[in-house]
């Protein structure tokens, strides 16, 4: 029998914490945790990543017209479930998302249960996902410090740059979760799709 699994992310260097709590079966791989980890932090999958586990290096392995290197210590976040790790309540896991702002985020699993979820679930959170590109943690205070002075020469920049409407202290779950039930949707058709093409 397939489990779910609970989470608590966590990005790190960053206070008051930006946090998640969510529900995942284990069944997905690591390629799909990923998106899921997107979704629910609210970043915009523009970045290479990778999961540490103990000693185990997972992320995306490129193609073969990419023109990165690949890394031969990494293994394919594709072919790995995370079933394959059986994974127990306490344990941790390190997420690196853009190696260049160098997003570092700890995972723990909270719980694991005999329940098979329907889509995976947000469950709760705190503040909003710094925006992509600012610079890892010292970019993202700069960025709060200018936010906090209307008269600094860099304000109508930022401003411009990620709009009015950014509030670091927004958690939205419901939008969270709407963006999970159209990832889900979206997967069962691509699913669909190969099913008629076979």
């Amino acid at each position: 029998m397939n489990k779910s699994i609970t989470f608590k992310i966590k990005l790190d260097y960053i206070t008051p914490d930006i946090w998640r709590v969510f529900k995942v079966n284990e069944t997905e791989d690591f390629f799909s945790f990923h998106q899921i980890v997107q979704i629910v932090m609210g970043w915009e999958n523009a970045h290479l990543f990778e999961f540490n586990y103990q000693k185990r290096r997972i992320g995306l392995i490129p193609d073969e017209d990419e023109l990165w290197e690949i890394d031969e210590e990494v293994e394919d976040s594709e072919s790995i479930t995370l079933k394959e790790l059986n994974l127990k309540a306490k344990d941790k896991l390190t997420y690196v998302y853009d190696f260049g702002d160098d997003w570092m985020h700890h995972l723990e699993v909270l719980e694991v249960t005999t329940e098979e979820l329907d889509k995976p679930v947000c469950l709760n959170g705190g503040r909003s996902c710094p925006p992509e590109d600012c610079g890892g943690a010292p970019g993202y205070f700069h960025m709060l410090a200018v936010l906090r002075d209307p008269k600094s020469p860099e304000y109508a920049e930022i401003i411009d740059w990620i709009g009015e409407d950014y509030d670091p202290e927004q958690f939205d779950l419901e939008e969270i979760n709407e963006l999970l039930e159209e990832f889900e949707d979206w997967r069962d058709s691509m699913e669909s799709d190969e099913l008629e093409d076979f």
